[in-house]
């Protein structure tokens, strides 16, 4: 599937912490704490926003970087989501942060979701 559909439903992300970020390569997988084992696993171009709105980070290659800024997140519920059909989706954390996650390839998985099995 290509584009990120307006009816997505990200409803099992309210109110449930980050509590998880698994580093590979070329994707990230981030666990949250809830009752049915919510999962994001992206593999496209995604980025952490500061409350102020100024991106901490994004997906670049692996030669490319030096560290990771996702950690400020960790331990943050997630209080509201947007959708941005058929582009984008976020996720608004306690703290005022936000991470967008962006589909840009008609080529390759951008991210997929658990609960759903659902593949972007």
């Amino acid at each position: 599937m290509h584009g990120v559909p307006e009816d997505l439903d990200l409803t099992p992300f309210h109110g449930a912490p980050l509590e998880r970020i698994g580093l590979g390569t070329y994707i990230i997988d981030l666990g949250f704490g809830s009752d049915v084992g919510a999962q994001i696993s992206i593999e496209g171009y995604w980025e952490p926003r500061a409350p102020d709105g100024s991106v901490l980070d994004h997906q670049i290659e692996p030669q490319q970087r030096e560290a990771y800024r996702l950690h400020v997140l960790l331990g943050r519920s997630v209080t509201a989501t947007e959708v941005s059909a058929p582009d984008s989706f976020l996720l608004r954390f306690d703290s005022g942060h936000e991470l967008h996650v962006f589909d840009r390839s008609r080529m390759y998985e951008s991210f997929s979701i658990q609960p759903g099995d659902f593949y972007v």
